[in-house]
Parts: structure tokens; sequence; C-alpha cells
């Protein structure tokens, strides 16, 4: 399961999710969560930026809208995209 919580910069909350095990696609998403690093860059509080609270199964990322680049970037976009509202 893959769950995605944005925290805008105006206290405003989304949270989606993505069930990977049930998706006929499910392949490309393994691919862009092998592609997450490990250990992502080190949390900044930014004034003004969005906050991104990101849960891979049970190990959590919590990173700033400045520090979203790359792959972790990528992953995010997608379950924004294509996940279901988790109110």
């Amino acid at each position: 399961m893959l769950v995605v919580t944005e925290i805008a910069w105006n206290g405003g909350i989304r949270r989606l999710a993505v069930d990977t095990s049930r998706r006929s696609d499910a392949a490309r998403w393994e691919d862009l969560v092998g592609r997450v690093p490990a250990q992502p860059p080190p949390y900044r509080v930014v004034p003004g930026a969005a906050v991104y609270h990101v849960g891979i199964d049970s190990h959590v990322l919590l990173v700033s809208e400045q520090d979203l680049t790359g792959p972790l970037r990528d992953l995010v976009v997608a379950v924004l995209t294509a996940g279901t509202d988790q109110g």
C-alpha cells in the first residue's frame, strides 16, 4: 500500500492511496518504489512550502516540497494522480 499525504502551506490536507496488490500494473508500481532512495533527503522546514508524508508499506518518509525530486517525486506524483482519496 502506498499512501501520500500532502500538507499544503495553508494547512490544507489531501491524502491519496494506491493498493498496488490489486492493480494490473503492479510491476510499474514496484519499479517506482524500487527506484526511491532508501534514505530520503533530510527534512528541512521551508515556510510557505508543502510537506509530504509518504508511506510505502510500513516505511514512512517526510519530505518537504523543495526536496521532492527524482524517483521520490515520480512516486508521489503517480500516487497523487492515480490514488483514491483517503479523506
